[in-house]
């Protein structure tokens, strides 16, 4: 069974099928040969998706026999299997990810920055504080720099001031200036070459801890006598 009915290809399925029954629960023992040797119960190299797709659901209670074969063909992954998986599981990502930005059409948006607009950045260092409440939800205004390759904002403060670190999009939302600025590349405290090794960067940007200091009475910080 394990070898769709074909015994010549019995010495390539071996392997499976001893280590299936091996891992399979006896009823004269209540447990599996693995569980009475080692007391632990046996992990499969079988993942959340692999596991429901392998083998199809059966219609009925199996036979010891054939819940062996079952186990013994989901173990030899076998490659038409993985790659059926692999095309379902994508597709079905695929349709996620259309269902939802179909349900949240009007509250998605990239408002896609260009250089030298002021912007304002959520304060995500305090956003799970128990005292946010009393403390700036956002920082600036700041202006765009430029944003890099992989899709984060370079921000630098009004006086120039680059960040070290792109910030991620989800972060940086439009300030409403009552008349805009220019901005000029100049004004930027570090070199062009450095400037454009942030702009090739792939990265998606990274929440900025140390932007708002915790305040002195906080939980959990020691006392300078300490």
């Amino acid at each position: 069974k394990a070898a769709d009915g074909d015994q010549s290809k019995w010495s390539q399925v071996f392997h499976s099928v001893v280590w299936s029954d091996r891992v399979t629960a006896k009823k004269r023992m209540g447990c599996s040969p693995y569980f009475a040797v080692t007391g632990t119960h046996p992990i499969l190299p079988l993942d959340v998706v692999e596991a429901t797709w392998l083998a199809p659901p059966p219609d009925a209670v199996l036979s010891t026999t054939d819940l062996v074969a079952r186990r013994a063909i989901a173990l030899q992954k076998r490659s038409e299997q993985l790659a059926t998986i692999n095309s379902k599981v994508y597709e079905a990502r695929r349709e996620a990810a259309r269902r939802f930005k179909q349900e949240h059409q009007y509250t998605i948006k990239d408002f896609d920055f260009q250089r030298g607009d002021l912007v304002l950045l959520r304060n995500t260092a305090i956003e799970k504080a128990l005292n946010r409440k009393m403390r700036a939800r956002y920082l600036g205004p700041m202006v765009v720099i430029p944003r890099n390759r992989g899709g984060a904002y370079l921000i630098a403060e009004l006086d120039g001031t680059l960040f070290n670190r792109p910030i991620a999009a989800f972060r940086v939302i439009p300030y409403l200036p009552r008349r805009s600025i220019h901005f000029d590349l100049s004004n930027v405290d570090v070199t062009l070459e450095r400037l454009r090794e942030m702009e090739q960067s792939d990265s998606w940007g990274d929440d900025d801890d140390a932007l708002v200091e915790p305040p002195d009475d906080a939980e959990g910080v020691p006392d300078k006598e300490d």
